[in-house]
């Protein structure tokens, strides 16, 4: 009786034992979750940053030379179109016009008188009272008092133009940037007194890498956003790129005029360009999908009607967030592993999430 079952019991463990092998070797299929993969055209955005620029800057200077008696700007003002900027003193050019209006009004004296003497000689060669060459000589005189009349004509406007000129006026509607004589200064002709940007025209400047550059063409559509107001978004264009690089770095500066003026917009403010770039067509793929399997990137696929895995090869695009861009290596309508893809192996079977 004790042989007996002693002898039960070892048939009984090795049965048990058995059972546990078949189990082991045979395991459950796995659950996973996946995804209907799909290509789609594929729309990238650049993202540069730049800031607000006048397309037209102005240095501001006199075209006389003088003291300089009075400023009426301080850097920032807004001024308007004719709006006095600063004045020199004009003592020197108000004396400088009377001299030359004295010298006009003696002209057209002389020029009268010369009329009068030709008029008087005419009348006397015509009774032989004089000869011919005295009347060439009342035409010669009269010719000249009438060039030197135009003359000072010139010399009176010329030095009524210069007195203006003592007056420094804005050329069009902006903003004055910087400033750089004080009161008191000696300025030369031609020297600056300021530095304005033209209202109309400013522009959204930024810097694109040598790499990107290639992408971009003038007039093509771009969108800006401010850090000032960030809720909202500036239709521009690709106004200039530039042909040369930058020499400290390898990027193409790039102007963007706005296809409004913007309202509420500062020179100066910071912001970002979005480039929107069409490219080929792609799929995008959480990142939990992609897998590594002998040194190669690869999603599993699931047969829709065996539930078989596949490993199949991909090559991937830009990442995006938290997906990456599938470029080649899938086609439309496959379902890919996006969780539980690291568990299981190529020719596994598999339960779908989407089935249970």
């Amino acid at each position: 009786m004790h042989i007996l079952s002693v002898a039960l019991i070892a048939i009984l463990a090795i049965t048990l034992s058995a059972c546990g092998d078949v189990s082991n070797s045979q395991p459950l299929n796995k659950l996973v979750d996946v995804t209907t993969f799909s290509y789609q055209p594929a729309t990238r955005i650049m993202d540069y940053p730049g800031r607000v620029q006048a397309r037209y800057q102005t240095e501001l200077s006199f075209q006389v030379e003088g003291r300089l008696i009075e400023r009426l700007v301080e850097v920032g003002d807004v001024v308007q179109k004719g709006e006095l900027i600063a004045l020199l003193d004009a003592k020197d050019y108000a004396l400088s016009n009377e001299s030359y209006s004295n010298k006009k009004k003696a002209a057209e004296a002389d020029l009268q008188r010369a009329q009068r003497d030709l008029a008087r000689a005419k009348e006397l060669r015509q009774k032989k009272f004089i000869g011919q060459s005295e009347l060439d000589k009342a035409i010669n005189i009269e010719r000249a008092a009438y060039a030197e009349l135009n003359v000072m004509k010139a010399e009176y406007a010329q030095r009524v133009n210069q007195h203006g000129y003592t007056q420094l006026l804005a050329p069009a509607d902006g903003v004055v940037i910087s400033l750089s004589k004080e009161v008191g200064d000696v300025v030369k002709a031609g020297a600056a007194i300021a530095m304005f940007a033209w209202k109309d025209g400013w522009e959204f400047v930024t810097a694109v890498a040598e790499k990107e550059i290639n992408q971009l063409s003038t007039g093509q559509s771009v969108s800006v956003t401010l850090w000032a107001y960030d809720d909202k978004k500036y239709a521009a264009s690709v106004r200039e790129i530039s042909p040369s690089s930058n020499f400290n770095s390898p990027s193409y500066k790039v102007k963007l005029s706005f296809k409004e003026q913007p309202n509420g917009v500062k020179l100066g403010m910071t912001g970002h360009a979005l480039f929107a770039l069409k490219e080929k067509r792609m799929g995008l793929l959480p990142t939990s999908a992609i897998v590594m399997k002998d040194g190669q990137k690869v999603v599993m696929t699931v047969d829709a009607t065996t539930k078989q895995v596949h490993a199949q090869e991909v090559i991937l695009g830009e990442p995006l967030a938290d997906h990456v861009s599938i470029v080649n290596g899938l086609k439309d309508g496959q379902w890919v592993v996006i969780a539980g893809a690291n568990k299981i192996e190529d020719g596994h079977t598999v339960r779908v999430l989407t089935d249970e």
